[in-house]
């Protein structure tokens, strides 16, 4: 209001997420301080539980999660008195926008700043204008060095307008990547008398004017004892009035999208409606539209009929269709039924929930914003199974006929598909690694592989890759493959701590214990705070009987990860091993606090009580532990033998059919069974 006192402007809000899913998956603030600042080392050694914190925000946000969203930027009233009124609202400028920083600048010359603000959503720039009609007087300074820099940062202003003094500092950037106008302004209230101002140059200079007219510009260069004082324009008439608020721009219902870089169609075997098996590869040759529907969505069911419609036309053009539906297994008949009702006359599958979630990582990852696969959404495939575009919504087949002829037949036409110009370095490039890693970490084990073995063809130096899929192989008991590719990774990257501890993890499965001590010790030479290899080796010390060699490497792992399940699960069985039952108990108590569905501290945890006679409690663990993990064949047989002790015997007998209803080929449970018969 040029009153000569500044205000104050915060430009607030980090991520807001589409509203529809802040209302299902809320803040990430709260994560933010129990995941990340709670685990922020103390020292720079590296923390795995910190940079998971941070692996997890980042991939939360890209799944649309708010972190600091919708809040509203804040604009504070000097109260000439020290304190301040907030009145965002009144003055227009408590805007909902993600903001970013905001900068000040006399567009138009007229002597009022305009706030140009950056958003990080849409609209990602406003410029508003200071429509006060109540001002007061303003003075503005440009300065020109000589001597100095001639932008003159660096350079103080002091203005006096009768009582009051002000000093401005000229300088560069003032914000988040963000630079006032290098004008100086100053608001002087209602005063009625001309102003004095003291410059004080960057070169040391210091120079006194004096009678300057307020509502003016002022022009001076370094050293000129004489200035140029330009009057305010007028505002523009249009000015006066409030323009009509913007509506917000509606996303399209659907949209298609050019591969610069084709991606591989993950392969398939799925059924037909008559229950034939198809494979994904009798398709090749040919180019194939790979479709995606429901049976509950309007959209999908007149995507089918347009498709039935065009299909000759398609067929003529060389397009073949291939529906999959993603239904419910238990729904399916709906699909059936509305493949005849419609007379689909091109082949449609029936998607796994295996097959559907690798589609939907597939779709997941093209983007850097992450979302599940929209139903419909449909694949151009080339010849060679390659997805050459996406359609995601809606596709009118003469979109389809009219693509057909534009699809991408080198590497040179793909990469001039998104932006004019020349690419003169770097190149566009998918990650295949991440579709590994997103793959291995939701079991999809098969086509993990394939995502690893695709990275190594293109980079055959890339350790990660061989690493990761060493560990595949690891998880998959496929110990030859998984020493080959751990091996391989240490011919690349030989201080790979994480390698050495999975090499020593292979050889204590094929019992080659030496050799896993050997790639334990290794791995913590090269990592000595490795919780993972300390735990490793503590195990192997307590399985060989040398009690104080793995009570000292599993204290050191519970010091660096003392909220680690299997740490305190490795304690408890070291003091169970040791017949110091309290210790025990105490450890495993925690681990399954930790882990509540962790079946081998819940089973060793009622075994432990067994031994103690606390029966009851025994038997609640047993049961908890086949609540949560019925696969877990253990808990099964060892309460069994429970009942049994208990003189139960028809109990024992109902878990041990249990347990063969879940494994039918169990030979324990057959002879233990047959025992109680």
């Amino acid at each position: 209001d040029h009153d000569g006192y500044l205000d104050l402007y915060i430009a607030n809000g980090y991520i807001s997420g589409p509203e529809t899913a802040a209302l299902d998956k809320g803040d990430l603030s709260s994560f933010f301080w129990r995941q990340l600042v709670a685990k922020s080392p103390p020292n720079p050694t590296p923390s795995l539980n910190y940079e998971q914190g941070w692996n997890a925000i980042n991939e939360l946000i890209r799944s649309d999660s708010s972190w600091s969203g919708r809040e509203r930027n804040v604009f504070y009233a000097n109260n000439h008195d020290g304190t301040f009124s907030e009145v965002s609202g009144t003055v227009g400028l408590d805007l909902l926008e993600d903001s970013r920083s905001f900068a000040l600048a006399d567009l138009d010359q007229d002597g009022r700043l305009e706030v140009v603000l950056k958003n990080r959503n849409a609209p990602q720039l406003r410029i508003m204008r200071n429509a006060m009609k109540e001002l007061g007087h303003s003075i503005a300074f440009r300065l020109r060095g000589q001597k100095s820099n001639r932008d003159a940062i660096g350079a103080a202003v002091t203005v006096e307008a009768e009582a009051h003094r002000q000093t401005k500092y000229l300088q560069a950037g003032s914000g988040f990547l963000s630079q006032h106008s290098k004008e100086l302004f100053f608001g002087v209230g209602k005063v009625q008398r001309t102003i004095h101002a003291l410059i004080r140059w960057p070169s040391g200079l210091t120079q006194v004017f004096e009678r300057l007219p307020v509502d003016h510009r002022i022009e001076i260069q370094e050293g000129s004892k004489d200035f140029l004082a330009r009057p305010f324009r007028d505002s523009p008439p249009s000015y006066r009035q409030a323009g009509e608020p913007q509506k917000p721009e509606l996303l399209p219902s659907s949209a298609e999208t050019w591969l610069i870089e084709p991606l591989s169609a993950p392969e398939f075997s799925l059924p037909d409606f008559a229950g034939n098996m198809r494979d994904l590869r009798s398709f090749r040759g040919g180019t194939l539209l790979l479709h995606f529907w429901a049976t509950a969505s309007p959209p999908c069911r007149e995507q089918l009929r347009l498709l039935q419609h065009y299909q000759a036309t398609l067929t003529t053009n060389g397009l073949h269709i291939l529906g999959i539906n993603v239904d419910d297994p238990g729904d399916r008949q709906a699909a059936r039924s509305l493949a005849a009702k419609e007379g689909l006359g091109f082949p449609n599958l029936l998607a796994t929930p295996e097959a559907a979630g690798i589609y939907n990582i597939i779709y997941r990852y093209l983007f850097d914003r992450r979302r599940d696969l929209p139903i419909p959404v449909s694949l151009l495939l080339d010849k060679d199974g390659m997805i050459v575009k996406v359609y995601q919504g809606a596709v009118h087949p003469e979109r389809l006929v009219e693509d057909l002829r534009l699809v991408p037949s080198t590497p040179a036409v793909r990469r001039a598909l998104p932006l004019g110009g020349v690419l003169y370095q770097g190149a566009f490039q998918r990650n295949d690694f991440t579709y590994g890693v997103a793959m291995f970490q939701r079991g999809y084990l098969e086509q993990a592989a394939v995502s690893f073995k695709q990275v190594i063809a293109a980079k055959p130096q890339e350790p990660e890759a061989y690493y990761n899929l060493g560990t595949l192989y690891l998880r998959r008991n496929a110990f030859p493959d998984a020493r080959q590719y751990l091996e391989q990774t240490l011919k690349l990257r030989p201080n790979y701590p994480e390698a050495w501890n999975n090499l020593g993890m292979l050889a204590a499965e094929e019992g080659r214990t030496d050799e896993a001590i050997r790639n334990f010790k290794q791995s913590l030479l090269l990592k000595p705070g490795y919780a993972i290899a300390l735990v490793n080796l503590g195990n192997i010390y307590r399985r060989q009987g040398a009690f104080a060699e793995a009570e000292e490497l599993l204290r050191r792992a519970l010091e660096i990860s003392p909220d680690d399940p299997e740490v305190n699960y490795s304690l408890g069985m070291l003091y169970a091993r040791q017949d110091q039952l309290e210790q025990a108990a105490r450890y495993l108590e925690k681990a399954v606090t930790l882990r509540p569905d962790y079946p081998d501290a819940l089973n060793n945890l009622a075994v432990l009580f067994v031994r103690e006679r606390r029966n009851s409690d025994a038997e609640e663990r047993f049961k908890t532990c086949i609540r949560v993990a019925p696969e877990f064949d253990q808990a099964y047989l060892n309460l069994a033998r429970l009942y049994v002790i208990l003189e139960e015997k028809q109990k024992a007998k109902e878990v041990l059919l249990e347990l063969l209803q879940q494994q039918p080929q169990h030979k324990v449970a057959q002879k233990e069974l047959e025992m109680l018969q």
